[in-house]
This record gives structure tokens, C-alpha cells and sequence, in this order.
């Protein structure tokens, strides 16, 4: 290669026609069961996107062995961008999420408006509980409640300790990927997983 030659990978394109799959991204909230120990099988839906579900071939499987062997699928949805902080006196709706003063996910659900889950947070940031699975009330009645999902995630939306959910089967992620860093699309590089006794198939909350 000569000197000032530039070198560039090809840039990943997004073909919205192609995102013809809907699937919901989980998070596994642990939560304390009826005996006082610890569940790990609750499930949450993070977000419910179109994507392009796309099982690999063996020759791209191979290519993708090389950082992450076994993967088996590559799912490809537009960016999602990291949750943004919490906000005073501001309408959360139910099912809403933001990262408090302490690096964690939480998400708004309880008795608000209408009861539909969400409400008015307070005038000053509420006493978080730093606890995965963990409550904390926050504004005034009918109140606004949110549950610590554990750390969020920094850099996207998304990270590989979620999972993918997609008529009924489950794909656990292994890497994902921002082409470019354009902020344009993710790709998530997953292993879809059986349904025996030993997988986690808890339906989430909000598919119930």
C-alpha cells in the first residue's frame, strides 16, 4: 500500500422495506419471589421495533465464529440511542425510561393517569433504589413508581445481556454492533435458543 493511500470498509446501508419483522427487545429483571428469594425470570419489554430478522449462512457463520462463535441469526433494527436522565414535574407515560443519578435503568409503570401506568415526576429527584428489580415512588398522587432495571446502557439503547423475542422464539444477543457509528441502524449478532425447562420463557410484561 503506498503512502497517503486511505483505506475504508464498505458502509452498511439500511433498507427500511426490509424491516418487516416486529420483535421486542427483553431485559431479565431479577425481583424477589414469594419465599424471599431471588427470581431471575421476569422479563421486560424494552422496546417493540420492526427489524430484519436474517438467519446466517454456514459461510457467514463462520466469518462471524471468529469473534463470536455459534451465532446463528443477525438482526437488524434503526438505532435506538441510550435512555435520557430524569426530569422534574414532567409527564412520564407508563412504560417510559431514563437513567437516574446513579447509572441505572428505570422504568415508569403504576397507578397513573387513567391508570395506565406512568405519571408526574416530582419537583426534586426522588431517593433512587439502587437494587435490580428494586421500587422507588416518586411525585405526587396518583404518583409515579418506577423499577431499577439494573446499569444502563451507555454507549446505545441496546446491549448484549438483553434478549430478542420474535413469534414465539427467543434469541439471546450476543454483540451489537453501531456500522460506522453513524447513529443509523444496529446490527445484533444473536443465538436463538430452544424452549427446554433450562431457557428463561417467562412471557414479559406487556405481552401478557
Amino acid at each position: 500500500m503506498s503512502f497517503g493511500s486511505i483505506v475504508q470498509r464498505r458502509t452498511p446501508t439500511l433498507f427500511a422495506g426490509r424491516l418487516r419483522h416486529k420483535i421486542d427487545l427483553v431485559i431479565e429483571v431479577p425481583s424477589q419471589d414469594s419465599t424471599g428469594g431471588v427470581d431471575i425470570t421476569d422479563n421486560v419489554v424494552f422496546a417493540n421495533v420492526w427489524a430484519s430478522v436474517e438467519a446466517l449462512n454456514g459461510n457467514e457463520t463462520q466469518a462471524a465464529g471468529q469473534e463470536l462463535s455459534a451465532v446463528t441469526h443477525q438482526i437488524v433494527i434503526r438505532y435506538i440511542g441510550p435512555a435520557p436522565s430524569w426530569q422534574p414535574t414532567y409527564l412520564y407515560p407508563g412504560g417510559s425510561f431514563v437513567k437516574d443519578s446513579n447509572g441505572n435503568l428505570q422504568r415508569a409503570w403504576g397507578g397513573g393517569p387513567a391508570k395506565g401506568g406512568g405519571g408526574t415526576s416530582g419537583s426534586v429527584a426522588p431517593a433512587w433504589n439502587t437494587t435490580a428489580g428494586g421500587i422507588t415512588t416518586d411525585g405526587v398522587q396518583p404518583g409515579l413508581v418506577w423499577q431499577n432495571l439494573g446499569v444502563a446502557p451507555e454507549r446505545t439503547g441496546v446491549t448484549s445481556d438483553m434478549m430478542v423475542w420474535f413469534q414465539g422464539r427467543q434469541f439471546e444477543v450476543e454483540a451489537v454492533l453501531n456500522p460506522d457509528e453513524r447513529n443509523k441502524m444496529l446490527i445484533l449478532l444473536c443465538i436463538e435458543i430452544n424452549q427446554s425447562v433450562q431457557q428463561r420463557v417467562k412471557i414479559p410484561t406487556g405481552l401478557q
